[in-house]
């Protein structure tokens, strides 16, 4: 299970966090120094995470194997999406996704007896990891993987009126709505888990406030904003649900996670 949860937060880190624009739209337009800086990215944030999340050796020659497979993998899958799944964004997205997905767990599966004989200190080190490396990527699937999957759900809602906007101011408030939507989506999610139901209706009512002059515009900036406020709401939960599930079967109970957190 650690080395799942290493390749996991890898794949994370590098598919959502440290992949850039320019590298986005270098591939895109067939750079092929925009490939090379992603498979490079990938290597490094697996070499990171396996160091710190995983307690498999790290020299052993199947890591090695796995770690290129991963990354020649995912560059070709990436390939095969900005080649035919232009026409249908959210599909290619959640395919490309779950390929990935699929071959992180047949390369946890491979490497499964490479794990030797470790001692108690060992083991319980490698349960710190586990839990850890499970709140960390559920932080990167709530914040950033559905940040980067409601771009998609609600691109077809983006009232029109903000298009009008100059071109550079336009660009501006887009970031600035990604990363308020990465902020939201991490207090939201740290107040679930440490059960803070107080702070959870503070960060949505604090919300609506700052985006009381937004929601006057008309009714499809109040609609925009009351489906996308929701989708993150519901993505949260679901999320904050499942990492208990998991945390619960590593023997973490939820005063200990509140604790920790």
């Amino acid at each position: 299970m650690t080395a799942f949860t290493a390749l996991l937060i890898a794949h994370l880190l590098a598919d959502f966090l440290f992949q850039r624009r320019e590298v986005i739209e270098g591939k895109h337009d067939g750079r092929w120094q925009a490939w090379a800086e992603h498979g490079v990215i990938h290597l490094i944030c697996l070499v990171g995470a396996w160091l710190v999340f995983s307690a498999f050796p790290m020299l052993d020659g199947r890591v090695a194997i796995v770690f290129a497979l991963i990354v020649a993998t995912h560059l070709a899958a990436d390939w095969i999406k900005v080649r035919w799944g232009a026409g249908r964004p959210l599909a290619a997205f959640i395919l490309d996704q779950g390929f990935h997905v699929l071959v992180l767990l047949a390369a946890a599966h491979w490497l499964a007896d490479v794990r030797g004989a470790l001692d108690t200190m060992a083991i319980h080190w490698a349960e710190v990891q586990l839990q850890a490396g499970l709140v960390l990527a559920a932080y990167l699937v709530a914040v950033f993987g559905c940040g980067w999957l409601n771009r998609h759900l609600l691109d077809s809602l983006y009232p029109d009126s903000l298009d009008d906007d100059d071109g550079d101011q336009g660009a501006g408030l887009a970031r600035a709505g990604l990363r308020i939507g990465w902020l939201e989506r991490f207090l939201m999610l740290s107040a679930f888990l440490v059960q803070a139901w107080a702070a959870l209706g503070l960060v949505l009512a604090a919300k609506s406030v700052f985006r009381f002059e937004d929601l006057r515009k008309g009714r499809r900036h109040a609609e925009y904003f009351l489906i996308g406020t929701l989708t993150s709401v519901v993505q949260v939960v679901v999320v904050g649900m499942l990492l208990i599930w998991m945390l619960t079967l590593t023997g973490v109970s939820e005063l200990q996670l509140g604790s920790r957190l």
